[in-house]
């Protein structure tokens, strides 16, 4: 598969899970998608991000800018560190690396 084909068929599946997460909340049927397809989906997302913030020591936005709500940004950042095992004061030594 070439480069060109990868970035079509992930552009594709990015599309096909906003549609289907735009769709439960549009209708109220969260309990539809596992909680485990949800994390597989934000671990995977969440390494693919931090390995082209690495690899091409740019920072850019991982999100548009009104794409989450503060609530929603702040459920899921909380439950991040959580999850990692971190606290705020782990946070605050990355938060102001250099971009």
């Amino acid at each position: 598969m070439t480069t060109s084909e990868h970035g079509a068929g992930f552009s594709a599946a990015a599309a096909s899970i906003a549609a289907a997460a735009d769709e439960a909340l549009a209708s109220g049927t969260l309990e539809k998608i596992s909680e485990a397809d949800i994390a597989v989906a934000l671990a995977a997302l969440g390494k693919l991000y931090a390995a082209k913030v690495e690899k091409s020591d740019k920072i850019f936005p991982p999100v548009n800018q009104d794409a989450l709500t503060a609530t929603e940004t702040a459920v899921l950042v909380s439950e991040l560190l959580r999850a990692a095992d971190l606290n705020v004061f782990d946070l605050a030594m990355w938060f102001r690396r250099a971009s």
